[in-house]
């Protein structure tokens, strides 16, 4: 997969995420399952959190030529909206943008086969969470860094297609044991598919499938 071309202004950066180890382990992860999103031929493919857009772009553009397929991208911020917009024409892929706070507007039925999230996972006191400073909102993930992504955890089994698959990126203080539980208790199936060190942190990615 080809890291996609970003832009992103000095003025940008005071409110949406600069693409970082996370992003690109997330990316990486992707790359290293390619062969299998290909063959498996992807309709509909979500992006929870969008940021910048790289990864939701990068995905576009490696299943281009392999697929008819529908990208969405979504976030909370409006700057990051535009940014992710302006990522997916830069590399000459089509991507739909909305901006919305994680899935509140959208629908159950069981439409998308691919879904990635890159969460805010760092571990804050509650109150950081709903911050005043937008990019607050890209990292700061509450109680164990989980509060923001457990809000997404139930709605999963509900959007995704009955064949698909949920890429998670977390961090070791998130507790990725206790989540791949959490997603047992709602009849699917996780692993741990990539993981790495940098800067303190410890990075993993989560793969997740509806036990069939």
């Amino acid at each position: 997969m080809n890291t996609p071309i970003v832009k992103l202004l000095d003025k940008d950066l005071e409110s949406v995420y600069e693409p970082s180890e996370d992003s690109f382990l997330l990316i990486d992860a992707l790359e290293a399952d390619l062969e299998v999103l290909k063959a498996m031929k992807p309709v509909m493919c979500l992006e929870i959190g969008s940021g910048s857009g790289i990864v939701i772009t990068a995905l576009a553009m490696a299943l281009k030529k392999h697929c008819q397929c529908y990208h969405l991208a979504i976030d909370i911020n409006l700057d990051a909206c535009k940014i992710s917009k302006k990522t997916a024409a830069e590399n000459l892929v089509d991507i739909d943008i909305a901006q919305m706070d994680l899935l509140n507007c959208i629908r159950t039925g069981n439409v998308f086969d691919l879904v990635v999230f890159n969460p805010p996972y760092v571990v804050t006191t509650d109150d950081e969470i709903s911050n005043k400073q937008i990019l607050f909102k890209a990292w700061a993930g509450g109680t164990n860094g989980r509060k923001v992504m457990e809000r997404v955890f139930p709605k999963i089994p509900h959007i995704l297609s009955n064949t698909g698959t949920f890429y998670l990126l977390v961090i070791e203080a998130n507790d990725p044991e206790y989540i791949l539980r959490v997603f047992t208790d709602l009849n699917m199936v996780g692993e741990i598919i990539a993981e790495r060190k940098i800067r303190g942190e410890h990075l993993y990615i989560l793969r997740f499938k509806k036990i069939k």
